[in-house]
């Protein structure tokens, strides 16, 4: 799904009709005059950008990966070890 598309679907299914026939807004994307498709646009990726900032902290982030580099390489090792197991003696059981 591209970009324009995303925004197509949020303005189209996402906002009430409520409100565009409030504002004196159509019903379609692609009958928005450009200033307001970019206005639409711009408040989408907005609220994406917010959302995301508020909501990712970079410590809890950082916290993250190196949990998960942890979790990675003990997995690794538990492989190994099974691998070992199968292949002892090179003789696979």
């Amino acid at each position: 799904m591209n970009e324009e598309t995303k925004y197509l679907m949020i303005y189209e299914q996402e906002l009430s009709s409520h409100l565009k026939e409030s504002l004196e807004m159509p019903s379609r994307f692609y009958e928005l005059s450009h200033q307001q498709r970019q206005m639409i646009v711009e408040l989408v990726d907005f609220g994406r950008d917010m959302a995301i900032t508020e909501n990712l902290d970079p410590e809890v982030l950082q916290d993250t990966v190196g949990l998960a580099g942890e979790m990675g390489t003990q997995l690794y090792n538990f492989a190994n070890m099974l691998n070992s197991y199968l292949n002892k003696d090179g003789e696979k059981e």
